[in-house]
C-alpha cells in the first residue's frame, strides 16, 4: 500500500518537473504578450504556442506577439479612426537569436474571417513527338484561417531575419 502511494507522488512530481520544462521552452521562443486581444484570438495562438516555439527553436528566432493597440499608447494625438483600424489587429514581432535582427508585422486577428491565398507555379508539359517542352503557370487558391495566417506571417518574418529567401 505504501509503495502504491510512494510511486504515484513520483509519478506526479515528474509529470510537475515535465510539464514545467515544457512550458519553460515554449516560453523561451514565443510570447503572447497582451491576453485582451481581438475575439478568440489569444486563445488560438495560446494553443498553437508548442507548434510555434518548435518552429521557432528549428529556425533560431523567437517570437514576440502584442495587441496592435499598444504601438499607439502615450500618444495623445493619434486619430480615433486608426485606433478604430488596429482594434482587430496584433503586432508580431520576430527576432534572430544569432544577429538581433527583428523584423515586425501587423497582422489581423479576427479569427472569423477567412484570408485569401493565392499561389502560382511554373509547371512543364513535354511533347515528345516535337522534342520540346511547354512552360504554364498554375495558380492556386485557398482560404486560410486565423491560425494558418499568422504561421505564414511569421514564415515570411522568419525569411526576412535570417536571409534566407530561398523556399
Amino acid at each position: 500500500m505504501k509503495i502504491q502511494k510512494i510511486y504515484t507522488t513520483l509519478q506526479d512530481k515528474l509529470a510537475k518537473k515535465n510539464l514545467i520544462r515544457r512550458e519553460a521552452k515554449i516560453d523561451k521562443y514565443i510570447k503572447i504578450h497582451d491576453t485582451a486581444t481581438y475575439g478568440d484570438s489569444f486563445n488560438q495562438m495560446y494553443n498553437a504556442r508548442e507548434t510555434i516555439a518548435n518552429y521557432a527553436e528549428k529556425k533560431g528566432i523567437t517570437v514576440d506577439i502584442y495587441d496592435a493597440r499598444k504601438l499607439l499608447e502615450g500618444d495623445e494625438n493619434v486619430s480615433p479612426i486608426i485606433e478604430e483600424q488596429l482594434s482587430d489587429k496584433i503586432n508580431v514581432v520576430v527576432t534572430n537569436l544569432l544577429n538581433g535582427k527583428s523584423k515586425a508585422k501587423i497582422v489581423s486577428a479576427n479569427t472569423d474571417k477567412n484570408f485569401p491565398k493565392v499561389a502560382t507555379a511554373p509547371i512543364i508539359i513535354p511533347i515528345p513527338k516535337d522534342n520540346t517542352d511547354i512552360v504554364r503557370t498554375t495558380i492556386r487558391q485557398t482560404n486560410d484561417s486565423f491560425i494558418r495566417n499568422l504561421f505564414r506571417n511569421i514564415e515570411s518574418l522568419t525569411k526576412i531575419v535570417t536571409g534566407k529567401n530561398t523556399k
